[in-house]
């Protein structure tokens, strides 16, 4: 059985209401942040939401609505809840923009606009959005950072992926707009491969 690490109102509602659709069981674990150890021994970036799956364990809500609907393909096609293999090219670019737009254009920033509201004193909301940005930046950093501590040239292994273009944009933007001292040599190396 799935267990969720979950927040109430947070990105894991994502994960929560996808196996509703799916009429799959699971088991729900709420949590409270700051992470404690327990917590971040399961999910190192001490992100909401997290799964276990038996051996697996991910973050990140929309790789995970891509593995729950990519291991249950035919439920899910059969739901609409994802296009199949071999899908119509516009239907899956289509369903692609939209499945990225909710997180990367639109949760994410008003993620951080509504922390800084929520909890930055009030002469301090510019400059707490930027540390906080930092921060967040950081310590997700730290998960590229522990993959690669193997000595593997890529984010998978031996050769490039769309997870390696991915990741690659972000260090590069870090590196061109002064926020290389957030890299670690081991990601700049890798950023140069």
């Amino acid at each position: 059985m799935i267990r969720i690490y979950h927040i109430e109102m947070g990105r894991s509602l994502r994960v929560l209401w996808l196996m509703e659709e799916l009429g799959e069981p699971y088991e729900r674990v709420t949590v409270t942040l700051p992470a404690d150890e327990a917590f971040r021994a399961v999910s190192p970036m001490a992100t909401v939401p997290s799964i276990v799956d038996g051996d697996i364990v991910m973050g990140e809500s929309i790789a995970i609505l891509q593995y729950l609907t990519g291991r249950r393909l035919q439920k899910s096609m059969e739901l609409g809840l994802t296009v199949g293999p071999n899908p119509d090219p516009a239907a899956y670019a289509e369903h692609l923009q939209f499945l990225h737009l909710g997180e990367a254009s639109l949760a994410a920033p008003l993620a951080l606009a509504l922390r800084t509201q929520r909890l930055a004193p009030e002469d301090q909301k510019a400059n707490y959005t930027a540390e906080l940005c930092r921060d967040v930046f950081r310590r997700r950093l730290a998960v590229v950072d522990r993959q690669l501590a193997d000595g593997r040239a890529y984010l998978t292994g031996e050769r490039l992926t769309i997870a390696d273009i991915s990741v690659g944009y972000a260090l590069h933007l870090a590196q061109v707009r002064g926020a290389e001292s957030l890299l670690t040599p081991r990601t700049l190396a890798y950023l140069g491969r």
